[in-house]
């Protein structure tokens, strides 16, 4: 099962708090955003018991994390997508947008087809909680923007979206890129 948990970090505890995460059981990955929240984390276990437990004994503990928000990915087939094996999750990546979209009471699954129309968008998955679904447009701010307003915003069914977008983070006292730890 995989979740997408949302941090707020403490001014100054972006570094630490991104070297931690590094070394955390059921983290995938993990990216800098700019928006509501300061990091963007891919997590992965067993079942929903598992996420949890390491949102909350693992995550909650790194020191520089304010707060956190967790949104389970919803299978596919919950929301109707069968027959082509469902979505691609978005993957976790510099220098991307990350769209958290509201949906209409039952276009979830058209606004997923839609989507996997557009060729900058490199993933979408069905999450738990204030936001349906979450994409990634892979693309800088810049270029992103354009397709967000452009593309995104005509498909029917979508009621509302937020984004959040991925920065390329070098830490000054670091001579890796962030990712560096993780295959």
């Amino acid at each position: 099962m995989d979740a997408y948990v949302f941090l707020q970090v403490a001014a100054g505890e972006l570094s630490s708090v991104l070297t931690a995460l590094r070394t955390k059981q059921g983290v995938r990955r993990a990216v800098a955003v700019l928006g509501d929240w300061d990091v963007l984390v891919h997590a992965e276990g067993h079942d929903l018991d598992a996420i949890a437990t390491v949102v909350v004994s693992e995550l909650h503990n790194i020191p520089g994390v304010v707060r956190s928000v967790t949104a389970p990915v919803v299978p596919p087939d919950r929301i109707g997508l069968t027959g082509f094996g469902g979505p691609k999750p978005p993957p976790i990546i510099a220098n991307a947008c990350y769209v958290r979209i509201k949906a209409e009471v039952g276009a979830a699954a058209g606004i997923v087809e839609r989507l996997a129309e557009i060729s900058d968008v490199v993933g979408v998955a069905a999450i738990a909680g204030q936001w349906d679904l979450l994409t990634c447009v892979a693309q800088p701010w810049e270029v992103a923007a354009g397709v967000i307003l452009d593309q995104l915003h005509q498909i029917p069914g979508i009621v509302a979206t937020d984004t959040l977008i991925s920065l390329q983070y070098n830490d000054p006292d670091d001579d890796r890129d962030q990712f560096s730890a993780w295959s």
